[in-house]
């Protein structure tokens, strides 16, 4: 995409390097993405050594459904409330709150570890704390992007952040499962407090511009429009559908991943690292490709073909009993899924103003709240059926749902991106 001398955002700070894409040059961005990148490690340690904990103390799938639950909740309640606070607040204080929370509850579970007092109870107890954070953060993380970058940038933008987040997925299995395999819990939320508390010192350094209206309307009203915007932009209400659909997917096969590695590998948490950090890299080189590029025309095909591919390619996985085999469909699936998930996140950015922006992506982290809740599913699944049955009916359904938009929604294949 050829960037035009009037779109640009005079850069704050002396360019890097003159070949980088304009949004790399702007010095506030880039702490942005840096925030990101520590924090979406935390994040992936949250998920990565919590469910390899659980099953590892208690050998139940229920306990995994537990601690699905305990995030998926409050992830849901808070992203409602986070959409209306980030149209009406600071939203870098909303992020840097999010970030200390996850700090300390990280910092109170190393200090339990670490007295030898661990009980399965403790990580889902905590798993209220990270919910709640999680679901402000992403609801406001998502707005914040048009506050640092001028919108003819915000395909770059929404790549290259989704990027460093992805990259957070390929160092923090890596971490994770080394430290889970030499030290064990202690490491893992050690290193997360430390990541947390790393993002929210890059956002207190932001300085952001954010108009917000003295004028606002009543909560409830405000909530209401959202909900009509929704309601009558068919490409976003897919949008959402797919975010829903696929979060409970990808949350089921993150969740099921210390199965696989132990039972169906015959490993432990390196295996479990290794099929993660495998789909982390993936997911690195679609987005840092889609950024690159800078656009996807035919943005509605773009969204089915990869999501459909990304179906295939975890069936797979579902099959394969060879740790390479399994390590090669999860770096596919990464990659198909990030430029899937950009796609869908640009659209609703250039489809909606900014004084609903909070709102509208409240409602859009609240679909991604079913990434925890496939804990609960799926760990239900995995108590009746075992893990490869479990994940096959994961491919199925995502299958079905995505066949079903391509056939019933032609807005959707008829969906372009200009920018």
């Amino acid at each position: 995409m050829a960037e035009k001398a009037g779109d640009r955002t005079p850069p704050t700070d002396a360019p890097i390097v003159s070949v980088l894409p304009n949004v790399l040059r702007q010095s506030q961005f880039i702490r942005f993405v840096l925030s990101t990148l520590t924090w979406g490690t935390g994040h992936m340690l949250v998920f990565m050594s919590h469910s390899f904990l659980i099953y590892d103390m208690t050998g139940s799938g229920l306990w995994l459904a537990a601690l699905g639950a305990s995030i998926a909740i409050p992830q849901f309640l808070f992203a409602a409330v986070g959409g209306v606070l980030a149209d009406r607040m600071p939203r870098r204080v909303i992020l840097i709150s999010g970030s200390v929370i996850a700090a300390v509850t990280m910092l109170i579970l190393a200090v339990i570890a670490f007295a030898g007092a661990l009980e399965p109870w403790h990580i889902v107890g905590a798993g209220v704390a990270f919910g709640a954070a999680l679901g402000n953060d992403w609801t406001t993380r998502q707005a914040f992007i048009t506050n640092l970058v001028h919108e003819s940038q915000l395909i770059r933008a929404v790549s290259f952040d989704q990027t460093s987040f992805h990259v957070s997925r390929i160092i923090a299995p890596l971490m994770g499962g080394f430290l889970l395999s030499r030290v064990g819990g202690e490491g893992t939320f050690t290193l997360g407090a430390v990541t947390f508390t790393l993002a929210a010192l890059l956002l207190v350094t932001l300085r952001p511009k954010q108009e917000i209206s003295e004028r606002q309307p009543p909560l409830w009203e405000g909530i209401a429009d959202a909900i009509d915007k929704i309601k009558n932009d068919t490409i976003i209400l897919i949008v959402l559908v797919f975010t829903a659909v696929n979060a409970l997917f990808l949350g089921g096969f993150i969740y099921l991943a210390p199965v696989y590695a132990k039972d169906i590998l015959g490993g432990g948490s390196v295996e479990q690292g290794a099929i993660l950090t495998s789909m982390g890299i993936g997911a690195v080189v679609g987005a840092f490709w889609l950024g690159w590029r800078g656009n996807v025309r035919m943005a509605g095909l773009g969204m089915l073909i990869t999501n459909g591919f990304t179906v295939v390619v975890i069936g797979g996985f579902t099959v394969s009993t060879m740790l390479v085999a399994s390590v090669a469909f999860a770096f596919v699936a990464g990659a198909a899924n990030a430029v899937h998930i950009t796609l869908g996140t640009v659209a609703i950015q250039t489809r909606v103003d900014d004084e609903m922006r909070g709102r509208v992506f409240g409602v859009y982290e609240m679909a991604w709240g079913f990434f925890p809740a496939g804990g609960i599913v799926f760990g239900g699944l995995l108590a009746a059926f075992g893990p490869e049955v479990s994940l096959a009916i994961g491919v199925v359904g995502t299958g079905l749902v995505t066949v079903a938009i391509w056939l019933f929604s032609a807005v959707t294949r008829r969906y372009t991106l200009d920018q």
